[in-house]
Order: structure tokens, then sequence, then C-alpha cells
């Protein structure tokens, strides 16, 4: 399944409704890669069974974990190139979930600018829901990005978990060493009913429309109106 990119703005949007409502961020460890055992230089290429990134496994191939001194990170100064010397796949640790819960999986997607350019793509997918995986691609030959500029898209993946636990697993669809590259991971639970609204929950909580774009309300009135009416009440008005 695909789904489209969001605006690199939405980006920025997630970051702030992130702080705004961290009573409901999942705990997802080290989403922006800046933690672990690295052992200096540009990159350091990581094999299947490496749990040198604090918090995530490669869980196939290999992966290149990136420092900002070769290219642009999206946040902070390390980025994974999801091929290494072959395509790859790293895996979360699992985190706490809530069964039944709505949880919006906020990422940055670039790709490596320095060969094979083209498509790079990239499947999410996670472990305690019934939600199917989804690619998301960066076409390195359109978006002319380079190490300075890694033209950074945002993207997000939504999943309803099935259980208490749950771990994300991002994995290269793309062959080769020169693959998708990823940063910034958030995951944060979406604020689904009327009763969220409440005691201030209209202006801190996370709310999505049907398209994963963000929602913010006024006041508490419109968010309860939003949800009585299944979304019908337009938003602004």
């Amino acid at each position: 399944m695909k789904r489209r990119s969001m605006a690199g703005a939405t980006l920025a949007v997630v970051a702030s409704l992130a702080i705004a409502g961290s009573a409901l961020a999942a705990g997802l460890t080290n989403g922006s890669f800046e933690n672990g055992s690295y052992t200096g230089g540009n990159w350091n290429t990581l094999g299947t069974g490496s749990t040198a990134i604090t918090g995530w496994t490669v869980s196939s191939g290999t992966v290149d974990w990136v420092d900002s001194s070769y290219w642009q990170a999206a946040a902070g100064t390390k980025s994974v190139d999801l091929d290494g010397s072959v395509q790859g796949a790293l895996t979360s640790d699992a985190f706490a979930t809530a069964s039944g819960a709505t949880y919006f999986v906020s990422f940055a997607l670039s790709g490596n600018p320095d060969a094979n350019l083209g498509l790079k793509t990239v499947q999410v997918s996670a472990t305690g829901t019934s939600t199917p995986a989804a690619s998301y691609d960066f076409n390195t030959q359109t978006m002319g990005n380079t190490r300075s500029n890694m033209m950074y898209q945002a993207e997000g993946y939504t999943f309803v978990a099935t259980g208490t636990a749950a771990a994300l697993t991002f994995a290269s669809q793309t062959a080769g060493a020169w693959g998708p590259v990823v940063d910034n991971v958030i995951v944060t639970q979406v604020a689904t009913t009327g009763a969220s609204c409440k005691d201030g929950g209209w202006a801190t909580n996370l709310y999505w429309d049907a398209n994963q774009a963000p929602i913010t309300f006024k006041n508490q009135g419109q968010c309860v109106s939003y949800f009585a009416t299944s979304g019908a009440v337009p938003i602004g008005n």
C-alpha cells in the first residue's frame, strides 16, 4: 500500500503537536538515532543483529548509521541509510500500546544521493497490529537532493494496536548500497473520541483527519461537535 507524502510544513506541525500533546506520546526509544555505540568516522555500517543504535536492531541485511559530517540529518546529527553494503531493515525495541488505540508514526525520508539515482523505497510495518505495512518513496533523481541538502520529506504511518506492545520496522525495498534514508521517528497516540476534548485536551491532544492531516480546534465546543457529527463540522468555522 502506498501513501502520499505529507507537506514539509506538516513535519513542523507534527513536532510541535507532539510536544504539546506529550501526555499521549508513545515510548519509542531514540527515534532520531542519536544515541548508541557510534565508533566515529562519517558512517558506521551495521550488520544483521547489531544493537549499536540504542533502541533498535538491524533485523536484516546491513544499514549505514550516518553522521552529519557526511550528510545532513533531519534532526540532531545522525540518520540511517537502510542500504549498507546490501539492503537492510531496522526494527525498534517494543514500546507500550493500548489495545484498540490508534498511533501515528511520523518520520523524515530522503535517499542516498551518491549513486544509483532514482526511486528509493522504504516499507514501514508494526507488530501488535492488524494494520498492513505501507511503502513510501523518495526519488533522488527528480528531487535532486545533495549531502548538504537532503530535502527530507515528512511521512506518516498510522496503525491500530491490537495488544499492549508494538515494534516498528523500516525495511528497504531498494536493492544495492544506496538506499532510502530515515530519521526523526516519532510515535504518538491519536485522540479519536470527543471525550479527549475535555480538560483542555482540545488544545493539547493530537487529532488527525481521515487523510492523516493534523486538525486544530478553536475551543472545546468545536472539538466535541466535530466528533459528535463524525467530522461533519467544518474546522475553522
